[in-house]
């Protein structure tokens, strides 16, 4: 009977590469983890760049909300205030009274908003908000994976008859201890095993 340990590891030990579909050509490309310029010198940021037609993203898009507290200029109530939704750092807004209806401009405070896709089922990563490229649906569940040594640690996972929990510090954190149900099962295993066989070739 094959075993597994669990070696303590989070889904961030897994994400220094992340494989997606390029947004422009819609080939198989990389995210990776680099080295971020600051002070600290611990700091990483993701970079995107498809080898196969260049297509390169620095930085996550941001968009823009405007939002605070104010004392109206007529009645001299306090209220708060909360915009849609900007493409460009507005750098004034108009703002309405709830109490008296008195509308008057005013710098606002201005916070950035990552830009979020449409919700169409697919995974994404956390950073650019691109679609995995291993995921394939199964009964209704998204089963996915980053990168070549995700697959390693999770085909161990599903082969092994006994799994052992590890719990030296991690309670219930782990990325093993918080699979979904449907990976956990062994009336999945040989189908999620075939998967994982196809996504290493």
């Amino acid at each position: 009977m094959e075993r597994f340990k669990d070696e303590n590891k989070w889904l961030g030990n897994f994400e220094n590469e992340i494989f997606v579909k390029c947004p422009k050509c819609e080939s198989k490309a990389a995210l990776k983890e680099v080295a971020r310029d600051c002070k600290c010198g611990n700091c990483t940021t993701m970079t995107f760049e498809c080898k196969t037609c260049f297509y390169k993203i620095d930085a996550p898009i941001y968009q823009y909300k405007a939002s605070g507290k104010h004392y109206c200029g007529y009645c001299f109530e306090k209220f708060d205030y909360e915009s849609q939704i900007f493409k460009e750092r507005p750098n004034i807004y108009q703002v309405k009274c709830p109490y008296c209806s008195f509308q008057e401009e005013i710098k606002p405070n201005i916070s950035e908003v990552r830009k979020e896709p449409k919700n169409d089922g697919l995974v994404r990563d956390s950073w650019y908000y691109l679609p995995l490229w291993f995921q394939q649906e199964i009964k209704g569940n998204v089963f996915w994976i980053y990168n070549q040594e995700h697959i390693a640690y999770l085909e161990r996972y599903i082969k092994a008859g006994l799994r052992e929990r590890n719990n030296k510090g991690s309670g219930n954190g782990t990325m093993a201890s918080r699979l979904p149900k449907f990976i956990k099962e062994a009336k999945n295993r040989e189908k999620l095993l075939k998967i994982l066989e196809k996504w290493k070739e």
